[in-house]
């Protein structure tokens, strides 16, 4: 069980990891109409990279106090 928790953990930090990635890829443009939009979009990644990586300490921790 405790190895199924850990791998589980493994791929969902490594989803965070590329969310989180994908976020920081987001080209701001200078122009200000299109300059918020960059920003919402920059910020969506990084909240779903952010959910991610709550969800992949919860299986880490998971595993920890099952592991014992």
């Amino acid at each position: 069980m405790t190895s199924y928790l850990s791998l589980a953990a493994l791929a969902v930090s490594g989803l965070a990891a590329i969310l989180g990635v994908r976020a920081a890829a987001i080209v701001v443009r200078d122009n200000v109409d299109e300059f918020v939009n960059d920003l919402q979009r920059q910020g969506r990644w990084a909240s779903y990279a952010a959910i991610a990586a709550a969800f992949a300490t919860a299986l880490q921790a998971a595993q920890h106090f099952i592991g014992r």
